[in-house]
């Protein structure tokens, strides 16, 4: 996976809107769901989908571990 703090540097400089998404966010598993339904019907490489379903079994294995999801700050 690509260095998440080096994107949103490389974001800051392009004045490029950025969205970041915590293990602690009740709404992020459903998010990374949704966006991982659209990569797979619009990405072709294998590796790209890999990675965003890894991302998902991290978050949920996240929730399932901690259990106190809570409303975004």
């Amino acid at each position: 996976m690509k260095n998440p703090i080096q994107m949103i540097k490389q974001c800051v400089e392009k004045d490029e809107p950025y969205f970041v998404l915590r293990g602690q966010d009740r709404c992020a598993l459903a998010a990374i769901e949704a966006y991982y339904n659209e990569v797979k019907k619009h990405v072709k490489n294998p590796y790209f989908v890999e990675e965003i379903e890894e991302i998902m079994k991290d978050f949920r294995a996240y929730r399932e571990e901690v259990e106190r999801t809570k409303i975004p700050d």
